[in-house]
């Protein structure tokens, strides 16, 4: 072979490297920029929220919508549950995300009531609404102002909670178990405790067939400012003591209804509080999970503009998740703002 011929022949071999080389580099940064939009625009996840129309299924789509803002090709779905369903579905993994309050998720972590076991599996990302505050409402004829003056006159209170392991179901009885007393000893002293929704209880409670409701709700409850409207109603304060072991016990906050928050409370009423959380399981991907969270704290002033609740949410309150440990997601994402040290 003469030297040209082998000039010519090693040419093209170079040239054929060269292309084999480029086309190997392009799959490599394809590849590459495939999987960096797995987790920054191809979210596609579920999140689990309240009833169809109420106030949950907005906080939840709020935060789909987040996601969606930062995520171009997120995929987010939101599906109806209930603040006590909620966890043990995502402890399952049945869904990967969900939306309960900081004090719920956390007794199903521990396994405690309403729950029959515990789901382990459970991790927080966020606090969605900062606090939900437990509020004692009586009717302003009933003669007695506070807890201690009902037990001690053995009141024959017509008394109305939510379902049994709700919220607001497992405060008033915790608190009452604190001053050594049951539902039983309510019906014993000729009241009664009944299982209703808000409003079936403020229907009641006009037409004097109930004289009182416990429940964890925002402050000001716009179910409570309604009532309001058409009956006198009065706010209790819980003892400190009485509080801080129901805080202790339940894993939720101290706190105080100021005075103003509603036409007839007149001064600040000690109480507590429970967030509402954004709740994960576990081994949904660390990156996923950092920008979930990312994509809250982008959208505060978005948030602020779906729901007046979403007002009260601060990039400083929305690692407050209580006592159910972070997901390592979230943690990275807040300890790079600072918020952890």
């Amino acid at each position: 072979m003469s030297g040209s011929a082998i000039s010519l022949l090693g040419w093209k071999f170079s040239r054929l490297s060269a292309l084999f080389l480029g086309i190997l580099f392009l799959t490599a940064c394809g590849n590459e920029a495939a999987s960096g939009s797995t987790v920054n625009d191809s979210i596609q996840t579920t999140i689990i929220g309240g009833r169809t129309g109420g106030a949950w299924s907005v906080f939840t789509e709020g935060v789909a919508e987040s996601v969606r803002r930062e995520h171009d090709g997120a995929m987010i779905t939101v599906e109806p549950g209930g603040i006590v369903e909620n966890p043990p579905t995502v402890g399952t993994d049945t869904v990967p995300y969900g939306m309960s309050y900081a004090m719920t998720a956390y007794a199903a972590y521990r396994g405690e009531e309403p729950y029959d076991k515990s789901y382990e599996d459970i991790r927080a990302v966020s606090v969605v609404v900062p606090a939900n505050y437990y509020q004692f409402i009586v009717k302003a004829n009933t003669p007695y102002d506070s807890f201690e003056a009902l037990i001690e006159n053995k009141a024959a209170l017509r008394l109305s909670v939510d379902q049994k392991g709700s919220a607001g179901e497992i405060i008033t009885r915790y608190i009452l178990k604190e001053y050594g007393i049951t539902y039983n000893d309510i019906i014993s002293w000729g009241g009664s405790v009944d299982h209703l929704d808000d409003a079936k209880t403020f229907e009641l409670m006009a037409d004097n067939r109930i004289d009182a409701t416990g429940d964890a709700v925002s402050v000001p409850s716009s179910d409570i400012i309604e009532a309001s409207t058409t009956m006198d109603l009065k706010l209790f304060s819980i003892n400190p003591e009485i509080m801080e072991a129901v805080s202790d016990d339940l894993g939720m906050e101290t706190g105080t209804i100021e005075a103003g928050s509603y036409p007839f409370v007149e001064e600040d009423k000690d109480t507590v509080n429970t967030p509402a959380i954004l709740i994960v399981h576990k081994d949904v991907p660390d990156e996923e999970v950092y920008e979930v969270t990312k994509s809250i704290y982008e959208n505060l002033d978005y948030l602020g503009t779906v729901h007046k609740e979403f007002k009260n949410l601060t990039e400083q309150k929305m690692m407050d998740v209580g006592q159910v440990p972070l997901h390592p997601g979230a943690e990275k994402f807040f300890r790079e703002k600072g918020f952890i040290d």
